[in-house]
């Protein structure tokens, strides 16, 4: 649910004209909160060893983050143009 209201964030940074980099601190932001549950699962017991696959499913997920994100900053710009026609 944190994830949605980041991207809620950077659709409103998007229509309030905020600059460029707010997409990419959402992205981060998204990916941070999803990937802190999974941090804290590898801590328990069984421990499991951070893996090339773990770190294949985490620059993926990154690339995928961005994309919501710059879609979301997007969305508020085009928004906002639409609005003010």
């Amino acid at each position: 649910m944190l994830e949605v209201l980041i991207l809620a964030a950077v659709a409103v940074a998007g229509y309030a004209d905020a600059p460029w980099w707010f997409a990419p601190l959402g992205a981060g932001g998204v990916t941070l909160t999803a990937w802190w549950r999974k941090v804290q699962l590898l801590r328990q017991h069984p421990r499991v060893p951070f893996s090339t696959k773990m770190t294949a499913y985490l620059v993926v997920s990154i690339l995928i983050n961005l994309g919501f994100a710059l879609g979301s900053y997007l969305a508020g710009r085009l928004l906002r143009a639409w609005l003010d026609g």
